[in-house]
Formats: structure tokens, sequence, C-alpha cells
């Protein structure tokens, strides 16, 4: 079992945000290519925004990255409603579910984008452009609405196995919970520069920017080109003196192959956390987190119960495993690996991870049925837990080993195949820049392995040379029978890598 606990009141998040303006007014807050608000300011439009929102229950924010964005979260929770993001990059189609479903009440977007999403009857579309044109103004109207640690703090979209997105309904209570432990953990104070990297329709967003402004950091905006390139995003970081940064792991190891590849290693980076992929430490990361002298935070969490564990790796890089934990559980949680019955097997046994305790989300909107299923009563325990659909088990040391999702288990000819072992082993080849390892069937039943592969600038990359030197550094069972070349991965819109993509692209042997 994996648990923490605390006690104590908590400030809810946007509370947080209030006592660091009150402590600490002069700071700043928020910066982008164009401009900068201290914490003063910040505030300010908070509450002017939440004034003009009075009695709005739920607030769906349709924007792209921009300072009006993050006002308009923290409004929205000042005011004591609810918000609903929604990325600008989906199909109409999901946008217009999406909005439909969540019974929002308003709709607050840019004007250049009002006209890419279809408002319900009994929402009202707010265009925020003319309402925060002056972010800078240093009135400061003493408005607000009270908020309890039960109520809805935002409903997060996620992917739905019958094709229909689900909303996951997530009280202040859970975001309060982390954003504490947030701080704690992590050594973000006065001056610290945090990138906001993140669409805010995924949920490491909240991370990104309450952990920041809890602790009296600044949110660092980054424009969109620069951050879907590597190279770019690279110089950012060293030329905004970033202190930390979020990134999923492919995206992290494409920043480190430009910094290899430019000698160039961010001297203000301290801290890098990574989530939603398998972490896989190769030479180049080894030699990126020497170069840098950062930590690497490997977090785990679902969409249902945010962050609930974490395993930072300090000290010297050298000595960190191919392919870390995740850790032990994040206060007042409850992680445990469990059987069919929800009873905790023995250490080393693979189960499902269960997750329990405040973390837990209330649920689906609108979905009763997936509800009772995936959200239950901890037998013997009498708190909430949520059965999380992913593989693991208990190491001696008391860490989670993660072992992939129940129904992407892999075996190759009765043998368990750990991919991310397959894709680390590829990645240090001559030529690679990136590799991902997807299952595909045969027409007898079997699975085979095909290994996609992301040519260095200037090279070429032969199949036969990649199965051949595989072949001396892994068991048979392990190595692809096919390998697909490329230029790029295709990413979905919340920034991972579209798995589902790479292996529809590849037929059926």
């Amino acid at each position: 079992m994996s648990t923490q606990t605390t006690s104590g009141n908590r400030l809810l998040v946007h509370e947080s945000v209030a006592a660091q303006a009150q402590e600490h007014p002069d700071a700043i807050a928020l910066r982008w290519p164009d401009g900068e608000l201290t914490y003063r300011e910040l505030q300010s439009a908070i509450q002017r925004l939440a004034g003009h929102l009075a009695g709005t229950t739920r607030a769906a924010l349709f924007n792209d990255r921009s300072p009006e964005l993050a006002v308009a979260v923290l409004a929205v929770l000042s005011g004591g409603g609810a918000y609903v993001p929604l990325d600008n990059t989906y199909p109409r189609g999901r946008l217009d579910y999406m909005l439909a479903d969540s019974g929002a009440d308003r709709l607050l977007c840019r004007a250049h984008l009002a006209e890419l999403i279809t408002v319900p009857d009994g929402c009202e579309l707010e265009v925020l452009d003319p309402i925060l044109d002056d972010l800078r103004s240093t009135s400061l109207p003493e408005w607000g609405a009270p908020s309890a640690p039960q109520d809805l703090a935002y409903i997060s979209y996620t992917s739905g196995s019958t094709g229909r997105p689900k909303g996951v309904l997530m009280p202040h209570r859970a975001l309060a919970n982390l954003n504490n432990w947030q701080m704690a953990d992590s050594g973000s104070t006065l001056g610290w520069n945090t990138l906001q990297l993140w669409p805010l329709s995924v949920d490491v967003s909240f991370q990104e920017i309450f952990s920041t402004w809890s602790s009296g950091g600044t949110l660092v905006l980054i424009e969109e080109g620069i951050r879907k390139d590597p190279h770019q995003l690279l110089a950012y970081i060293d030329e905004q003196q970033i202190h930390r940064v979020f990134l999923p792991f492919v995206s992290l190891h494409q920043v480190i192959e430009a910094a290899v590849q430019q000698d160039r290693y961010p001297a203000s980076l301290r801290e890098v956390i990574t989530a939603g992929e398998q972490l896989q430490i190769g030479d180049s990361v080894r030699k990126f987190f020497t170069r840098t002298g950062a930590s690497l935070e490997n977090q785990y969490g679902t969409t249902e119960t945010h962050v609930v564990t974490a395993e930072k790796l300090t000290g010297d890089p050298a000595s960190w495993p191919i392919l870390p934990s995740i850790g032990t559980a994040i206060t007042d949680t409850v992680v445990e690996i469990v059987d069919s019955e929800m009873r905790s097997v023995a250490p080393g046994e693979v189960g499902e991870i269960c997750i329990g305790g405040v973390a837990v989300a209330d649920g689906y909107l609108n979905r009763p049925e997936l509800t009772a299923e995936r959200f239950r009563t901890w037998p013997g325990r009498n708190i909430p837990a949520y059965l999380s659909g992913d593989f693991g088990r208990l190491l001696p040391d008391g860490k989670i080993e993660f072992l992939g999702r129940r129904d992407t288990q892999v075996k190759i000819n009765g043998s368990r195949v750990e991919l991310g072992e397959i894709e680390t082993q590829l990645r240090e080849l001559p030529g690679v820049s990136d590799a991902l390892v997807t299952v595909h069937p045969t027409a007898s039943g079997q699975s085979f392995l095909a290994a996609h592969c992301v040519r260095a600038p200037g090279t070429s990359l032969e199949e036969s040379v990649l199965q051949d030197r595989l072949s001396q550094v892994l068991p048979q069972y392990m190595v692809p029978a096919r390998y697909i070349v490329m230029d790029a991965f295709p990413f979905t819109p919340t920034g991972k890598v579209d798995r589902t993509a790479l292996a529809q692209a590849l037929p059926t042997a």
C-alpha cells in the first residue's frame, strides 16, 4: 500500500492566489511576449470579471493561450462557479457536444473564436475582449462568492469508450489537496518562473497555474508555434530563465535531443515534472540532467483523480533506473494494487491500481452507469475509490511500478514485453531521434511489434540495421518485426503522441 495523510484546513486554490496578492502585490504573477501583470493587477482583473459573472454556475472557457484565459479561470472560481475548459483545436462536433453536455450557463471566449462553436439554448455567450481591455487597472473591488471543499471546481472531458467524451466532475477538495502537496513538494517560490505549456483542457495546466500563483512565482506564457518546436522551446526555456517545466515524456525527450544537438543546457532549470507516459532514462536524459543539475519527477494520475503518486529523481543521474517507478502516494491519498474484488494483492503481484481518498472525483457527468462501474466505496475503508484500469505492482521499497493499461497489456509468444525498454534502446541507436513501439495483431491471432522511428536530421535509417542492432541488446521476443521510419510523430490535441494513429498506419500482418 502507498498512502500519505495530513491534517489541517487548506485554502481553496483561488483563495491561495488571493493570499499571495495580499502578501506580494508588486511581484510579477504573469508574463507573456507582450507584457506582464503584477499580483495586484492580476487579482484586480480577477475580481472585476468575477463580479461581472455573478450568478454563473458553470462557465465554459473556449480560448486560445492568453492572459485573458488565465484571468478567466480564476474569476470563475472566485465567483463561486466551476469552469469547463474547451480546446479550440478540437473538431466542432466534439466541441458542440461537450458544451451542450456540460450544462454551462456562460460561454467565455475571445471575439475571433465566437463563430467556431454552437451556443446551445440556456447558455449565454460572453466575449472577453471588452471586459478585460484594461488588465492593468489598479482598482481592487471587493467581490467574490464563497465555495466549499465539496463544491464543483471544473468539468474536464476525456475520451469515452463509446465514442462520446465523458465529463469528469472534479471538486475543490481534490484540487486544494493536490495544490497543497505540490507547493510542499516543489521549490517554487517568489522569483521562480514556471512555463505555462499545457492547454487548459489538459489537467496538468491546473498544476502549472495554481502551484505557481499559490507560491508567489511567475507564470510564463508561450506562443503555440514555439511550444510545438523542440528547438524553439529549448531556446525559450533558456532565454526566459525558466526554473520549472511540466512536460510529457515524448516532448521532454525531444527538448533533450535538441539540447544535445546544440550543446545548450538551460542553467536556470531546477525542476522538470513529467506525467502521462512511461518515463524512460537513456544516455541523453542522463547527460541533460547532469549538465543542468535539475531534478526530474515522475508523476502518475488519471483525469478522474489528477496526480496521486510521484517519484522524484535527484542526485547523480548515472544512478537513475532505466524505467523509474511512479513512486508513492501524495497526501491524503491511498493508492493500492488490488484484485478483481478490490482486495489488496501481495507485494510483487500484478493487479489494478486503485485510488482512494480526497483525490477522487465525483464521477462522470450524466453517466450514472459508467460512474457506478468505475467509482466505488472502498470495502472496509468507507472512502471513495476509483478503479484506474491501469496495472501495477508494489515494489519491495514501497513504491509502485506502473505496468500499463488493463486493455493494452502486451504479451508476445507468451512473454510479457516492456515497450518502454525497447523504446529506450531504440533511442540509443545512431540516427534515431525518437522512437515508439506499437503492438499489432496477426491473422492467426498472435501479435507482433512495430517500431516507429523518427530519423535525426541529415540521417537515413535502414530496417535491417535497426533490427540487427536491437538483436544485440534485447532478447529475440522483444525485437520488433517491423520498422517505420518517419520525420515526426502525429500528436493528439492534448500534446501527446497519437498512438492510435501510429497503430492504424500499419496494416495487419
